[in-house]
């Protein structure tokens, strides 16, 4: 699947992996809070938004994890996932945007227990709120592995991850690729070197 739009893709979705945590995993970030629906819109579809994250976490599971499980020299077979929710607000969830929310759980379902942890940064009252409604719809096993934490978590980042590994935008240290898309661009990680 050649998905010939990720560059403005993530231009209006800034995500990607970069980077493994302390443990050798791999690390997946969005900024969820940063999403332009109006431009993703104009440059990918829903369909191909939908390939291109199947082809993504089987990229995972062919690729990042093996590579991973090399490096660290032990099996290496979940990740670590942040979502910085900056930004949001219950605005951010209208128009087609519940639609791909609900296609995109379906991807995640076929991807059961790849997810070590994910942790939530910049959640405010507004989200917390929508948080403690919907997480009774999901599995109390992916509840329990989710953290969601306010605008002080540069701390509990850095007990997981080392602040080389972490983006600058994020607490950390790594500003990589700044001229070419910054880390999120990267996709910084051992399985670059296989």
């Amino acid at each position: 699947f050649d998905y010939v739009e990720l560059y403005e893709v993530k231009r209006y979705y800034p995500h990607g992996y970069h980077g493994v945590d302390k443990e050798g995993k791999p690390i997946y970030i969005e900024r969820l809070g940063k999403v332009n629906v109006k431009g993703l819109a104009k440059v990918t579809t829903l369909d191909r938004y939908l390939k291109y994250q199947t082809e993504q976490h089987e990229t995972t599971i062919s690729i990042r994890f093996p590579a991973c499980s090399l490096a660290a020299d032990k099996l290496i077979d979940r990740n670590i996932t942040i979502i910085d929710v900056e930004g949001l607000s219950l605005r951010s969830f209208t128009g087609p945007v519940p639609q791909v929310l609900v296609q995109l759980r379906n991807i995640y379902d076929k991807y059961p227990e790849t997810m070590s942890k994910m942790v939530i940064v910049n959640a405010g009252p507004g989200f917390r709120f929508l948080w403690n409604a919907v997480k009774c719809l999901f599995d109390p096993s992916t509840v329990a592995k989710i953290q969601v934490l306010g605008d002080k978590y540069k701390s509990k980042l850095l007990e997981m991850i080392d602040e080389s590994e972490l983006p600058n935008f994020l607490g950390g240290s790594c500003s990589c690729c700044e001229d070419d898309g910054g880390c999120l661009s990267s996709d910084k990680g051992p399985w670059k070197n296989s």
